[in-house]
């Protein structure tokens, strides 16, 4: 799928009747990979990213250009729609602006704005805040705006542009309450969907889907709320469990990596990715055939 279809195939989904698993990326791997098994939806956490990308903490660290170049790499290795978790905007609401536009260069399908306060405050307890919920609202309206001058520029609609998605971590913070009228306030705004991270309770969703009519994505929420005709039925569109796939893969490098240094032979080497899949990820029939075509002077 070219990545100028991505965000109407996103949308596809979002008014579909069922709800779609998302699979975590990371790097242009994780994504050939989850192309591959056949998911439709992936979604770059700004932790994995900086993980990833840095190797530090998620700590608002990795920049806007480094996590759009990453988004530009993960879009470009798979099929999939990549909505890339764009924290704050980097800013105010002209950074979110100018967030929008690199992430939308990068080919990404849809982008989620939050309203945590980042990065934190000098002295602050581990307890993460909130920005109002005005200032959250205008970073929404924010980045319509800069997916609508963007389209203008391109001749293109503006609804045809990459989804914007309000966010708010307010019910494992503030509350559900605090939650749903923020929620309400991104979706006045003009906002496509809405994204919910860390619901730990069914009555919890219960509760927000009640009192929004927008599509829904959950993100690290329990996993007693993970069963899939239930979701569908309040509305969520799109459910990731986690990022579990970047643990799993430091796990494998550190036991391999252990293993080589304590001098296991290559043969012994547990949990390897065979020739066949690594040729087959890495399109070496495609680039042969490249080759072939481009290269010998037979030809």
């Amino acid at each position: 799928m070219p990545p100028a279809s991505r965000p109407a195939r996103l949308r596809e989904i979002l008014a579909g009747d069922r709800c779609l698993t998302a699979a975590s990326l990371f790097d242009p791997m994780s994504a050939r990979i989850a192309d591959d098994i056949g998911f439709e939806v992936g979604v770059i956490g700004g932790s994995v990213a900086s993980m990833a990308v840095l190797g530090d903490p998620d700590l608002i660290l990795l920049t806007l250009t480094e996590l759009a170049g990453q988004a530009h790499r993960v879009c470009r290795a798979g099929r999939l729609c990549v909505i890339v978790d764009a924290d704050h905007g980097y800013g105010n609401a002209l950074n979110v602006m100018r967030t929008v536009q690199e992430l939308q260069s990068a080919g990404v399908a849809g982008l989620t704005i939050e309203d945590t306060l980042l990065p934190r405050a000098h002295g602050a307890s581990g307890q993460a805040g909130l920005v109002g919920i005005e200032e959250g609202a205008g970073k929404m309206r924010a980045a319509l705006q800069a997916r609508a001058e963007a389209a203008d520029r391109a001749g293109m609609r503006a609804e045809g542009g990459v989804v914007i998605f309000g966010r708010t971590s307010a019910a494992a913070i503030s509350g559900v309450d605090d939650a749903i009228r923020r929620l309400l306030a991104y979706q006045d705004a003009g906002v496509d969907a809405l994204f919910v991270p860390g619901l730990k309770e069914r009555a919890e969703l219960d509760r927000i889907a009640a009192a929004v009519h927008l599509p829904i994505v959950l993100g690290g929420c329990h996993e007693r709320l993970a069963e899939a005709d239930y979701l569908s039925s309040r509305n969520v569109k799109i459910w990731l469990a986690g990022h579990q796939a970047f643990a799993a893969a430091v796990q494998a490098v550190h036991a391999t990596l252990t293993d080589v240094r304590a001098g296991v032979p290559p043969s012994r080497l547990k949990n390897i990715a065979p020739t066949p899949l690594m040729t087959k990820l890495t399109r070496a029939a495609d680039f042969d055939r490249w080759t072939g075509e481009y290269l010998d002077p037979s030809h």
